[in-house]
């Protein structure tokens, strides 16, 4: 029951704002078909219609501008401003062209598109309604990419991988050194440390306190790093990713003579299968670096509590503070989502 009353008040509400509205986009057309009429009747109407054509091309441009996508084909970054509202003025004309078109043809000799009939103008609104639609459709579908852009984002591609390379080799050999620090740590305690009177683990003279510390902010330092390197190739790679695909379908797409065809088809393919390939690359690299990062993140979590047990109670407050620290961050993300 709720449902349907909702849909009602809908449709009231698109009779009392929509109608109106196609009133003021046909106004053009009435005032051609007065003037065609020769009706002295209509006649007396016309300078209102003329005001009300006046207004028709600010409504239909509003229109097809809140009807188009914020990311798409035209309102998107990439489109220039002039170029911009170039397309918004040919589509506000073309809804104009349509929508007038179908009212002139509905209207019949002495009839006005208000109250006389409200057949022509249900029409006219059906058919306005059909233009946005067909003009939002069009929007949301992808640009054609041309080989230019493949070649760009193949050579892009390329880059990325070698700083993810070289990212992915940096991680490796900063958790090989964690790694041995610890097992050398763990060499030089041998037994299980020494323990002060109240409990507290002993302080090792064969351990630099100092240098340990120093050697975990750097581990965790280049974890962060790496990690914020490793989400932006992430990024890059979901473009890409729709990028890969529209390139792929490019040759099929293109319309031209003799042999240029068969070249320019080509060379799409060639730089389509050079990104696909530098593609697949990265996510691969991308993701054996996460999980070195992970294995960074574990090492220097091993080394976090090595430290506490091997450099007495200034390891042991050392510790207790790098917690204090990691929960503070902890709840400060937390309360950043919330809000």
């Amino acid at each position: 029951m709720a449902g349907s009353r909702r849909g009602c008040a809908r449709f009231l509400l698109a009779l009392l704002f929509g109608l109106p509205l196609t009133v003021f986009l046909v106004a053009p057309a009435m005032s051609v078909h007065i003037i065609v009429s020769g009706s002295p009747e209509l006649a007396a109407h016309l300078p209102e219609w003329r005001w009300a054509a006046a207004s028709s091309l600010p409504l239909a441009l509003w229109l097809v501008r809140s009807s188009l996508r914020r990311n798409g084909r035209l309102r998107g970054r990439s489109t220039p401003v002039p170029l911009r509202w170039l397309g918004f003025l040919t589509r506000s004309l073309l809804l104009l062209g349509v929508m007038n078109v179908v009212a002139f043809v509905k209207l019949k000799p002495d009839e006005q598109a208000t109250t006389d009939s409200t057949t022509p103008l249900l029409v006219t609104a059906a058919s306005g309604i059909a233009v946005l639609i067909a003009l939002r459709w069009w929007d949301r579908r992808p640009r054609r990419v041309t080989v230019e852009e493949v070649r760009a984002a193949a050579a892009e591609a390329d880059r990325s991988l070698r700083r993810v390379r070289a990212e992915n080799e940096r991680v490796r050999r900063q958790a090989e050194e964690v790694r041995t620090r610890i097992t050398k740590l763990r060499a030089q305690g041998g037994a299980p440390p020494r323990t002060k009177p109240h409990g507290r683990p002993a302080h090792r003279p064969d351990v630099d306190f100092h240098a340990l510390r120093v050697f975990h902010r750097e581990s965790y330092q280049c974890a962060d790093t790496a990690h914020l390197a490793y989400q932006s190739a992430q990024t890059s790679l979901r473009v890409m990713g729709s990028l890969v695909h529209r390139a792929r379908l490019a040759p099929h797409r293109l319309v031209m003579p003799g042999r240029a065809a068969g070249r320019a088809r080509a060379e799409m393919r060639a730089a389509a299968e050079h990104l696909a390939r530098s593609h697949g690359e990265l996510r691969l690299h991308v993701e054996d670096g996460l999980g070195v990062v992970q294995e960074l993140n574990a090492n220097t979590s091993e080394l976090k509590h090595e430290i506490r047990d091997s450099c007495g109670p200034q390891g042991q407050e050392w510790f207790e503070a790098l917690e204090e620290r990691i929960e503070q961050a902890r709840e400060d993300r937390r309360a950043s989502r919330h809000h």
